[in-house]
């Protein structure tokens, strides 16, 4: 595999770079429906904040006995777990996950985050969409 340096574009976005001090002070964002799950997010790169095209990307946070209930999205996501332990459901399949787990979770597949008494899970989620609106999330009904 070869790289270069010199590639051409028929466009160039300068780089994003956001230090400690921006991503504290990143809104928090929430579900208005309690049946979505009670996790906390945080967009970090989405247009029109920030000139990224062609990725989003954020971090999450579920709580002790919280969730991020069962949905899907066309857009595959990655999860990179930054901090704690819980359970992530992909496709009926649970698994656990710690700090430093990573996820591939295809497009269309039903997933979810389940923490259980005295866990938190805090990730890095990304998406390959410039704008995390762009995100349609189609939640399990019962």
């Amino acid at each position: 595999m070869e790289f270069s340096n010199n590639a051409t574009t028929t466009h160039e976005l300068p780089p994003v770079v956001l230090d400690g001090d921006e991503v504290n002070q990143t809104a928090l964002n929430s579900f208005s429906d309690a049946n979505y799950g009670n996790v906390v997010w945080q967009t970090l790169l989405s247009r029109p904040r920030t000139c990224s095209d062609s990725m989003c990307a954020g971090i999450a946070t579920c709580p002790s006995n919280g969730t991020l209930a069962l949905h899907q999205h066309t857009q595959a996501e990655i999860y990179y777990v930054l901090a704690g332990s819980g359970e992530v459901e992909i496709g009926g399949v649970r698994h656990h996950v710690t700090e430093g787990s990573m996820l591939w979770i295809p497009g269309d597949a039903m997933h979810g985050v389940f923490c259980g008494p005295n866990q938190t899970l805090k990730w890095l989620y990304v998406f390959p969409e410039g704008r995390f609106e762009d995100i349609i999330y189609r939640f399990k009904t019962a």
